[in-house]
């Protein structure tokens, strides 16, 4: 057994096996957890359910009772009227219907009539009423008026009186409405009548001073004159423009070219001539205008004429020239005649510019002509537009008017029509009673209401709180939240406190859950998870009163009654108690060896389990600090190892003192002890910050005091319930009084 403690350490060796509760995969919704979780903090719950209900029933005592009273009325539209009435009154109205109405109810007249009705003073009106609401059914054409107040009568009467004031309110309205219609449009009418009267007047009078009967025929003669003037002025201007452009180029011109272009100009082309004329087919071609001449085709003109005689007098005189001399008389005479013939020709010449300069001047006394009287037709004929636009304008205006008196007067012939037929319909469908029960207070639901808000609000409280606990309560939480390993749990032991031998082995039952729980940690610290072996161990805690001297006493006579020979020490010289679960004395102990007094064999106790030895603090010291980091305390662990297979130390807090790292740091193994659900987590994780800063070894964790009725996910308490590991005392088999209270001993 000595070599289980103190095993070999080799490269090859395995990890050790998980020795808590393997962390299974995360399951569904555990309804254990919660109702643990409910049950740990009921009294919270019933606290808020209890304080709900009294002050629910305060306020019910203190509620005066308010009765309802509700009044219907149906809202209906008439079928019968004409589709074209029926559209005007549908655009006649906007919005809804339905709320429109309930505001009608809800206007002051309506409001002010239904009180008279009443006919209550306003001081006992006031003291009786307390609300009123009208609103529409769902969906449907039905109004609710419903009246709240201290009296039931009171209640049933004023929503009876305002349905009473409403229906007479709308029947005012319907027949106000339509003689008002007919007042307003008899009124236009007349007015109407009479401007369509006067402008009728104005008509005829405008048509005797403008003539305008058949001003529409002198319209289009002035446009027809008007298009006919404005042609022969083109026309003018025309010849006009063309005669000024021949003007520059007569002064360069030969004499027979402005002759040509002053007369007909060039004559017309040859034709083919009968046979009283020019032979055709073999007649030799005519090739001149005088060949025309002679053979008759055209009338030449004076100038012609004296030009053939010119050129016969020029072609004899060069015949004559030919036979005779110049002083010949035939060659004098044809030069004569010639001469008469160039004078001649020269007098038609200046008889042609004159006759071109008379019609130059002739076509502008033509063409302005034609513009003047073209521009007093034109002031004609927009006389004449203006006048027929006039008179267009006011038969329009005329007709205008006339169509909205003719849509007037159909207006009031549809009145007249639809005045008997109600295009709306109110009645009242169901008149108001006198309630038989208040509407306030309603004792059940208001309870149950404050029951529901009561245990709401305990929940709530309930959860936050369990959600604002930072304490480590699950086995898992070990290893996220310290990096450790679990070792162990301890369950919390459900018995009445005697003294500290009430929760050692030595009285407890070997086959309850309690025992078994020091059993299984004393198999994980076997395996050794670390791998490194131990013969010293130190068991410690963050804080006081965490139960790491029971645990140090118990795992101690654990291994004890394997066959262990254990020494345990009592290294808590503050305030050490570890000597109270054998019923022995403190006397001489660690102190004294320490201070060099005494040695081991002098101080060490037996005790009643056999193979177990302990060693009391003995003085407490005055400086515990100082003294566990003598030599002395490094050989007293030395010579504790070589007579006892296992040493266990019961240091003091890790955070209250600080020589408990000390000791730590100069043992083998250091197990750490933590409250389950009461120990902070930041303290537990700033004690293993602490240990582990000053080399202690730590092998893991134990979970003390733990409520397997919280281990839901994990089923502890079923299971050790199976296997008869109750960790609850029998009545007939404990020698202690069965009670309540935790293993809290520091």
């Amino acid at each position: 057994m000595r070599d289980m403690i103190q095993r070999p350490t080799t490269g090859n060796t395995p990890p050790p096996p998980e020795t808590g509760p393997a962390e299974s995969a995360p399951k569904g919704f555990d309804i254990r957890k919660y109702f643990y979780i409910i049950t740990k903090r009921l009294w919270l719950l019933l606290l808020c359910f209890m304080t709900a209900i009294v002050i629910m029933l305060i306020t019910m005592a203190r509620q005066v009772p308010e009765y309802q009273a509700t009044c219907k009325i149906l809202l209906t539209r008439s079928a019968v009227l004409p589709a074209n009435l029926q559209r005007r009154e549908a655009e006649a109205v906007g919005g809804d219907y339905a709320q429109t109405q309930c505001n009608v109810i809800r206007s002051r007249d309506v409001l002010q009539t239904a009180r008279a009705k009443l006919g209550m003073p306003p001081q006992e009106f006031g003291e009786k009423f307390r609300e009123l609401s009208v609103y529409p059914l769902w969906q449907t054409a039905i109004i609710a008026i419903s009246v709240t107040g201290l009296e039931p009568g009171f209640c049933a009467d004023y929503a009876n009186a305002i349905a009473d004031a409403y229906l007479e309110y709308k029947s005012v309205e319907y027949d106000g409405s339509s003689q008002n219609t007919v007042d307003n449009l008899s009124r236009q009418a007349q007015d109407l009548a009479e401007k369509i009267a006067s402008m009728e007047g104005n008509l005829l009078a405008f048509v005797r001073e403008n003539s305008v009967v058949g001003i529409q025929e002198r319209g289009n003669v002035a446009a027809n004159l008007l298009a006919q003037l404005s042609k022969q002025a083109a026309e003018h201007r025309t010849q006009r423009m063309l005669l000024e452009a021949q003007q520059p180029l007569l002064n360069q011109a030969p004499d027979e070219v402005v002759l040509a272009i002053l007369e007909y100009g060039l004559p017309a082309p040859a034709v083919e001539v009968s046979k009283g004329g020019l032979p055709a087919g073999d007649s030799p071609a005519v090739d001149s205008a005088e060949s025309l001449i002679e053979h008759g085709v055209v009338a030449p003109p004076q100038w012609s004429t004296l030009k053939r005689e010119n050129s016969i007098l020029e072609a004899q005189l060069v015949a004559y020239r030919k036979k005779y001399k110049d002083e010949h008389p035939l060659i004098q005479e044809t030069q004569r005649k010639l001469q008469a013939n160039e004078d001649a020709l020269k007098v038609e010449v200046q008889f042609a510019l004159k006759q071109y300069y008379s019609q130059l001047e002739a076509l502008s006394i033509k063409e302005k002509a034609a513009q003047q009287v073209e521009q007093e037709w034109e002031e004609q004929a927009l006389e004449i537009d203006r006048k027929q636009k006039e008179y267009e304008g006011i038969q329009r205006n005329l007709k205008r008017l006339q169509s909205l008196y003719d849509l007037i007067f159909n207006r009031l012939q549809e009145i007249d029509i639809s005045a008997g037929i109600q295009t709306e319909s109110v009645k009242i469908l169901e008149r108001a009673l006198a309630p038989g029960s208040p509407l306030k207070p309603r004792n059940m639901q208001s309870l149950f209401l404050a029951a529901l808000i009561g245990l709401a609000i305990g929940l709530g409280l309930i959860f936050s709180l369990e959600f604002m606990d930072d304490s480590i309560r699950y086995p898992e939480e070990i290893g996220k939240a310290l990096g450790a390993n679990f070792l162990g749990l301890v369950p919390t032991a459900h018995w009445r406190q005697e003294d500290d031998s009430s929760y050692w082995l030595g009285n407890v039952d070997p086959a309850s859950g309690f025992a078994e729980s020091y059993r299984n940690i004393r198999s994980a610290l076997l395996l050794n998870p670390t791998g490194r072996p131990f013969r010293t161990l130190t068991v410690i805690s963050s804080v006081p009163k965490e139960g790491k001297t029971t645990t140090s006493v118990n795992l101690g006579t654990s291994f004890a009654q394997t066959g262990h020979r254990v020494l345990m020490v009592d290294a808590d010289l503050h305030r050490g108690g570890l000597h109270r679960f054998f019923g022995l004395q403190a006397g001489r102990g660690l102190s004294e060896i320490l201070a060099g007094q005494t040695t081991l064999d002098k101080v060490v106790q037996h005790t009643p389990q056999a193979g177990l030895d302990l060693v009391g603090t003995g003085t407490f010291p005055t400086n515990p600090a100082e003294l566990v980091m003598r030599r002395e305390m490094r050989e007293f662990l030395a010579e504790a190892s070589e007579k006892y297979d296992l040493v266990i130390l019961d240091a003091p807090p890790a955070l209250a003192v600080s020589e408990s790292t000390v000791i730590a740091a100069q043992t083998d193994g250091a197990l750490l002890v933590v409250w389950g659900g009461r120990t902070s987590r930041k303290l537990v994780q700033a004690s293993m910050r602490q240990l582990l800063s000053r080399g202690a070894n730590v092998l893991g964790c134990v979970l003390n005091n733990l409520d397997l009725t919280r281990m839901g996910n994990y089923g502890y308490s079923s299971y050790y319930h199976y296997y008869g590991y109750d960790y609850r005392y029998e009545e007939d088999t404990s020698p202690v009084t069965p009670g309540a209270g935790p293993a809290a001993s520091s």
